[in-house]
């Protein structure tokens, strides 16, 4: 996640902070560690997490407010699988100091294999900061049991965090814990499905909430189904300081002016001057539209300043971007807001997060669902973000379709002040991603060698790869991808004549990338005695199946509304027939008719024409209109089966 918001202890006092004792400070797994006997159903899974304990304390250490995460966890591995997959582990560092870690294997015969404390390795980035610890586990064999201890203190997270309770593995017992000292509250929102946490009124020194489960099944995503958005999870923040009175501390109208604080400042008149330099370049040559103009800008900011994954403030810094030519996405963002602003084009800065790990709330206001940046250009009714994957009026698809939190600023007489509201963040219409192929075969010539040129025109997100990129590619990375646009067909083909259009990154969100060439290769053809099988449906491409086994529990959310269009023609000579022909026609629309897949032929003369649109205008679809949407996917696999008997009359 990046560093957006400064950390604020807000409400707690100074004079509070001293030593204090953790609340687990003396906890421990058993000496003679317990005998587990496995259910028949727990028997059929790779492993099994028979108790997970976690706890997230929050306590007073030597006048410094620390968070100190706690957690135990005992698995029994049933397969080899199982074996591979745990006989390394890791743990993210990120700052954190180690109080305990430990691990144990024990095996079936109850004999134990205890971690060495010089087994434990650390993996340090270019810059030497350990960025997590990992260790090896020996003697692990089917039926063994393997144990681990984790204590680890860091800075707190209070404005909001997360804790997962499904991961791909089932849990017969899991305990969770928030603790903080009596006179803070932590706010505890649990979600799909997650019962509420009880609060501690036995023991009085402490403030504990928690919430003990049993039998918590496994996390098993499926096709298109929003990742871990809905696997069950908890939600916390601090909440009330009783000492003080404050509560409600973290909220969207104090982010939105945190926010508004760091990016709409006025700015240094070195960064102005380069602002400056940027906006008459633009009026120059970025042509006469607001549109052209931006898109200009974007392009030469996207071209000149390299874009890097990293929170170090110094990348939000305007002079240092500048200067190094390097800059976060945050920081490129910065920029461009500030340059909008000394434009006078009317923007609103958002904030929102991965729809796929965690939906937007509204009803808990925490901190971690402002974890990213967009930028929504009024006039133009699209939105600007920092990556190099992206183009006005195509942000990354994982932030549309959600909520955010949109941070704009009015004039109050001579004050400037910044307004939130939470919005919805749309889809991009399905028409500006489109998915376009015109393939001809002729077979006027020789029917056992036809003349296969097709061309294939992407647009939109469609275009993401390669178009939008390319000019950040060296040649042979270039090329390569810009032939894969048409190789993916057939990727054995031989293919001769290729010829691209707006092959180039400037073009990305407003032409469409074109690529053409000849096919030389059999792949659509086999001969079966005086027969000719022409495989018809492999000119549109591979295509998914959704050809289920077992009845589908989560909803379909894909990444964006696309639509696909195909246009064959087939020159056969008159004395040539076709047996099945009647085949070419499919008409599969789901009930609301936002997704549908519909093929329709003539034959006019020699010319055999085929025209197929493809279209999905929604992404999510229920459980209930699953079998609709598989219906329609699948139609364009049934397509793609289709094989043409060709004979002699």
């Amino acid at each position: 996640m990046k560093s957006i918001f400064i950390c604020l202890f807000v409400g707690l006092s100074a004079s509070l902070f001293g030593q204090s004792n953790l609340y687990y400070s003396n906890y421990d797994w058993k000496t003679v560690p317990d005998k587990y006997e496995l259910t028949e159903e727990e028997k059929t899974e790779d492993e099994v997490i028979l108790f997970e304990k976690r706890c997230e304390e929050f306590s007073n250490i030597d006048e410094n407010f620390t968070q100190v995460s706690l957690l135990h966890v005992i698995r029994m591995l049933n397969t080899d699988a199982a074996i591979e997959e745990n006989n390394k582990m890791y743990v993210s560092y990120d700052g954190k100091d180690v109080i305990v870690q430990k691990a144990r294997v024990i095996k079936p015969d109850q004999s134990i294999v205890t971690l060495k404390s010089s087994d434990i390795r650390e993996f340090k980035n270019e810059d030497g900061e350990v960025e997590y610890r990992y260790f090896a586990l020996e003697g692990l064999e089917t039926g063994c049991v393997i144990e681990y201890l984790h204590y680890l203190k860091q800075n707190p997270s209070m404005s909001g965090k997360s804790i997962t309770f499904q991961e791909n593995v089932p849990k017969r017992k899991l305990n969770v814990e928030i603790v903080s000292p009596t006179y803070l509250d932590f706010q505890v929102f649990p979600i799909n499905g997650v019962p509420a946490f009880t609060l501690d009124t036995i023991d009085t020194t402490v403030r504990r909430k928690y919430l003990n489960l049993v039998d918590v099944k496994a996390f098993k995503n499926e096709f298109q189904s929003p990742d871990l958005a809905l696997a069950q999870k908890v939600y916390y923040k601090l909440n009330k300081n009783f000492n003080t009175g404050k509560s409600n501390l973290y909220n969207y109208t104090n982010a939105g002016k945190i926010v508004y604080d760091n990016n709409f400042g006025a700015p240094s008149k070195k960064a102005l001057k380069s602002y400056k330099a940027y906006i008459a370049d633009v009026n120059k040559n970025g042509g006469s539209t607001l549109e052209s103009k931006l898109r200009y800008l974007e392009f030469k900011l996207k071209s000149e300043i390299n874009v890097i994954e990293a929170s170090m403030p110094q990348l939000t810094d305007p002079e240092f971007i500048f200067e190094n030519k390097l800059a976060s996405d945050d920081g490129l963002t910065k920029i461009f807001l500030q340059i909008l602003r000394e434009m006078g084009v009317g923007f609103e800065l958002v904030l929102t997060t991965d729809r796929d790990e965690n939906a937007f709330s509204t009803e808990f206001e925490g901190f971690n669902f402002l974890d990213h940046y967009l930028l929504y250009i009024t006039e133009l009714d699209s939105y600007f973000e920092g990556s190099i994957f992206s183009r006005i009026g195509f942000p990354p698809y994982q932030y549309t379709f959600t909520k955010g939190l949109f941070i704009s600023e009015k004039n109050l007489g001579d004050m400037k002040v910044p307004i939130s509201k939470i919005k919805e963040i749309k889809l991009v219409d399905s028409k500006k991603s489109i998915d376009e192929i015109n393939a001809t075969a002729d077979f006027s010539t020789s029917i056992d060698e036809p003349k296969i040129v097709i061309e294939r025109r992407l647009s939109g997100y469609k275009a993401q790869y390669p178009q939008f990129i390319l000019n950040f590619m060296d040649d042979e990375q270039k090329e390569k991808a810009k032939k894969d646009v048409l190789q993916y067909i057939d990727e054995n083909a031989n293919i001769e004549d290729i010829t691209y259009e707006n092959d180039n990154s400037n073009a990305a969100g407003v032409l469409p990338f074109a690529a053409k060439g000849t096919f030389v290769s059999h792949f659509f053809l086999e001969k079966a005695g005086d027969k000719t099988l022409f495989k018809i449906g492999a000119l549109i491409g591979p295509q998914a199946e959704l050809y289920n086994k077992e009845k589908r529990t989560m909803p379909v959310q894909a990444e964006f509304n696309r639509e696909y269009k195909r246009s064959i023609k087939v020159t056969i000579p008159s004395n040539i027939s076709i047996d099945n022909i009647n085949a070419l026609n499919i008409n599969v629309v789901t009930a609301d008719g936002s997704a549908g897949f519909i093929s329709e032929y003539k034959l006019e003369g020699e010319v055999l024409s085929i025209t197929i649109r493809e279209f999905y205008n929604k992404v999510y679809f229920s459980v209930a209109e699953y079998d609709g949407y598989e219906k329609v996917m699948n139609a364009a696999a049934d397509f793609n089966k289709i094989v043409l008997v060709l004979a002699k009359k």
